[in-house]
């Protein structure tokens, strides 16, 4: 099957309706259907909708993918939408900050027996199941709300892949300034089976400001003067498709010559400060809090040969964390200079300054504007104003590694210690890294490191915090494969990847991400991707809205807090054993009339535990939530099913302590409406659909939040186990006993404190 429509189609603004392109599919239940898509200009007004219908059956039902898009946000929002009894519902949404006016944007809607997808540009974004959906239907076009032009309109076979051609660190921007050294973007490049390389060509729009050459793998972009380009890399076989980078070329660095001014006691590291740790972040504090400009950058030379050792510019950047020769870094998106207040932090990129070193800043005058420093009005750092520093002369030795944002320690910042121990401690060998009280604003990687140990010096005083989601930096992890969002390192807070035996004691892991911000969506504090390593978190807090642990193989919570709404526990894993903690369910940001649900459970075999909540609590609070907005009475459910055949939803809670946001039928099976101003559907029915006493959703000597027994009379999709049959989970030794082949793993032995 394959066929291909009127090259393109123009569809003017108004009213949603389905326009019908293809008949010839009427009898068919497995195909794709992709467009190239424009958005045409039109007043201001709410985004407009354009989906490709699949499964067309009238207009009351169908199944559909495409995009919402507004002229005034660089936002664009690709849905998974279904037309059931004359009401349209999203089953899938995900965002992307991508430009898009005026371009076109290659949409796919894929539908393969019950499972849905929607690519964009070639990146597959989501998928959802929508059980009795394989039915045979029509294809069309459903547009709403603005006008949008259509080109090359195509159908064809789902297992014909589309090819991928994109910035390999998911960079859809390059900044410089004039004069500033080559610059080599990674570039991603593969045909639809995701393996075989293409080669790919790329032209600038403008190489008067910036031009670009293929070099190997990627592209070189030399920067030459102000103005800006557009840096297309695109097939040498199919020029169609293509990934488009916006280079902004800025004046060229300019910093204040003769400009003196007194930072004495203003910035950190100190003027002349000695034994300073590379991983130093520069500091800055303003008699007020000063505006981030966006022109200019800090830029840190070498003393003794005045070598250019980095630049950092305002705005968010595409940044590796890591160290240099690891097998694979994280790659992020970021902002590199904040502001908190009064201060303002620049954190130079990892792995530029050395041990033993001397260093100077500078920094221009757009960085930070309407500012005074001592009140002198901030014109930027010249070198006359010494800056000056040295770093400490050597690497710490030995095993156990200090952490302070501002007192005496090995580091500044949590991942430098990290790097360190990854690149010098052998991977079995125990490493412990002590962290003092403080905030530290990162993201963290640990890859391929056993037996590690991060232990705060107070569970609240030792805060990791950031805004990280997948609309920020989608997907999960590193092992996503050439068809993901190229290669970036993911929405967690923490990525843990090929590890064993992490620890993480006494401190909190915050996502400060909102489910209602614009480009939001998944946000985990932790994500532990390894099928079979292990995990420890005791007198540890967890916080976001959405996902918050996400892990695979096999972990031990004791004694912790893990707070969301949505999903905030999930995960393919083996056994989770979560004892003597606190679940705090807070109010949904984006619903605030939604009380979410506790579990997602993607176990990967039916004879595996799955998630166990062992002498827990259950709770709610509308104090700690991001809105202060209070989870209704019986409105959170204590699992959901991700609908999938492949994985069990196996769930069970002993002995636990509920609060009256649980909803009284417990579990969101097939028969629990989902709020249908949303959603319009329901919950899949979960795998097994009955429960046993060995797999799937259950539950035994449930209580109030006071200790007495709860009616669960009203539980629906699951079972209630007897107290023999809760034996077998009751039980560190119980839970893991099927850890390597059946020997079993008991967490307290486990412990990697050398």
């Amino acid at each position: 099957m394959a066929a291909t429509a009127p090259k393109a189609l123009r569809l003017d603004q108004g009213p949603g309706a389905v326009r019908t392109l293809f008949t010839q599919v009427a009898h068919a239940t497995d195909y794709f259907v992709e467009a190239r898509v424009r958005a045409l200009p039109g007043p201001p007004g709410p985004p407009g909708q354009l989906y490709l219908v699949g499964r067309h059956v009238d207009a009351n039902h169908w199944l559909g993918a495409g995009l919402q898009m507004s002229d005034a946000s660089p936002t664009v929002q690709a849905d998974i939408v279904r037309q059931q009894d004359a009401k349209l519902g999203r089953l899938k949404q995900v965002k992307r900050t991508i430009p898009s006016a005026g371009r076109f944007l290659t949409v796919r809607f894929e539908m393969i027996g019950e499972a849905l997808s929607v690519y964009l540009n070639g990146e597959k974004l989501t998928t959802a199941t929508v059980p009795g959906s394989a039915i045979p239907g029509a294809l069309g076009v459903y547009s709403s709300g603005k006008g949008f032009e259509l080109d090359a309109i195509r159908i064809g076979d789902p297992a014909q892949k589309p090819m991928r051609i994109a910035p390999a660190v998911a960079a859809s921007s390059f900044q410089a300034q004039a004069g500033d050294p080559p610059s080599t973007l990674a570039i991603s490049a593969f045909d639809g089976d995701g393996v075989t390389p293409v080669r790919f060509s790329v032209r600038s729009s403008n190489p008067a400001v910036a031009s670009a050459s293929v070099r190997g793998s990627g592209i070189v972009v030399t920067p030459k003067k102000t103005g800006s380009a557009s840096l297309i890399v695109a097939s040498v076989a199919d020029p169609s498709v293509q990934s488009i980078i916006d280079a902004r070329i800025a004046s060229a660095f300019a910093p204040p010559a003769a400009y003196r001014i007194d930072l004495d006691g203003a910035i950190s590291p100190p003027a002349r400060a000695d034994a300073v740790q590379p991983d130093t972040l520069l500091r800055l504090r303003f008699d007020q809090p000063p505006r981030l400009g966006s022109t200019g950058s800090v830029r840190i030379y070498r003393q003794g040969d005045h070598k250019l050792v980095d630049i950092i510019r305002p705005g968010a950047e595409v940044a590796a964390i890591g160290y240099p020769g690891q097998d694979q870094m994280r790659y992020v998106r970021r902002a590199p200079i904040s502001i908190d207040g009064n201060s303002a932090t620049v954190r130079p990129h990892a792995n530029r300054l050395a041990y033993g070193g001397a260093y100077y800043v500078v920094i221009e005058p757009g960085v930070f504007g309407n500012a005074t420093i001592k009140g002198a009005p901030f014109a930027g750092v010249g070198r006359a104003a010494g800056w000056t520093f040295r770093t400490r002369a050597s690497a710490p030795s030995g095993t156990r590694l200090s952490v302070d944002d501002d007192g005496p320690a090995d580091f500044r910042t949590v991942q430098g210690a990290l790097n360190h121990a990854m690149r010098h401690a052998g991977q079995a060998t125990p490493v412990t890294i002590d962290v003092r009280n403080g905030r530290y604003d990162e993201m963290l990687f640990i890859r391929g490191k056993d037996k590690l140990t991060i232990k705060g010096e107070s569970r609240d005083g030792v805060v990791i915090h950031n805004g990280n989601n997948d609309g920020y930096n989608p997907g999960s992890g590193l092992s996503q494969g050439p068809q993901s969002p190229s290669f970036t390192g993911g929405r967690a807070l923490l990525m843990v990847e090929t590890s064993d035996l992490l620890t993480l004691d006494t401190l909190t892991l915050k996502n400060t991400t909102l489910r209602a911000d614009k480009v939001a969506g998944q946000a985990e504090t932790i994500y532990f991707n390894n099928d079979s390593g292990r995990l420890i978190a005791r007198n540890a807090s967890f916080f976001s809205e959405q996902d918050t642990i996400q892990v695979k193989g096999y972990s031990w919570f004791y004694r912790t807090l893990i707070e969301g709404n949505v999903d905030f526990i999930w995960g393919a894993n083996r056994a989770a054993l979560f004892e003597e903690s606190e679940l705090r369910s807070v109010g949904d940001s984006a619903n605030p009339s939604s009380g979410g649900y506790v579990v997602q459970a993607r176990t990967v075999s039916a004879l595996d535990p799955g998630f166990v909540f062992l002498n827990s609590a259950l709770t709610h609070g509308p104090g700690p939530g991001p809105l202060a907005n209070k989870i209704a009475r019986g409105a959170t459910y204590l699992a959901r099913s991700p609908g999938t055949k492949a994985t069990w939803d196996n769930v069970a809670y002993i002995n636990c302590k509920m609060g009256e946001h649980i909803a009284p039928v417990g579990w969101a099976g097939n028969d629990v409406q989902r709020d249908a101003t949303r959603y319009a559907t329901r919950e899949p029915a979960p795998n097994p659909a009955s429960a046993t006493a060995h797999s799937g959703w259950r539950e035994s000597g449930s209580m109030d939040l006071d200790g007495k027994p709860l009616d669960l009379s009203q539980r629906a999709g699951g079972v209630v186990l007897s107290a023999q049959e809760a034996a077998a989970l009751s039980s560190r030794a119980a839970v893991f006993s099927g850890f390597d082949g059946g020997r079993g793993w008991d967490p307290e032995a486990g412990q990697a404190t050398p």
